[in-house]
């Protein structure tokens, strides 16, 4: 039960910082000016999530597997969408929030996968 605890706050973490982070880099009024920011996080999540149901639904591994290629999924696809936004967002600070964001839900979804290894193995 606690380990349930433990990872609601960190979830409700993320969420807080991604708030602060969009006001510390002003990402709002980025999108006033009509600077297109939403348009890579909704491409960047689309892929996301249509690979790692892919992954799910014909994944024959066993779950650590399946955990690390969900883990490479996610860097590979955050990588290209930190790229893209640092190419094509000239004007944008977006890219710097997105570095920052990532790394630390890297970092959190890598302690994930740990302990979820830890305990099924």
């Amino acid at each position: 039960m606690n380990i349930f605890i433990i990872w609601f706050l960190v979830i409700l973490g993320i969420g807080m910082l991604r708030f602060f982070l969009k006001k510390r880099f002003a990402i709002d009024r980025e999108e006033q000016a009509g600077i297109p920011v939403r348009r890579f996080e909704r491409w960047s999540g689309t892929v996301m999530v249509s690979v790692v149901i892919l992954l799910i639904l014909f994944s024959e591994r066993p779950p650590e597997q399946l955990f690390s290629w969900i883990f490479f999924v996610f860097l590979a696809v955050n990588a290209g969408q930190v790229f893209l936004e640092w190419k094509f967002l000239k004007k944008s600070r977006k890219y710097q929030m997105s570095i920052v964001y990532f790394a630390v839900m890297a970092l959190a979804l890598f302690v994930f996968i740990a302990t979820v290894s830890w305990q099924i193995g």
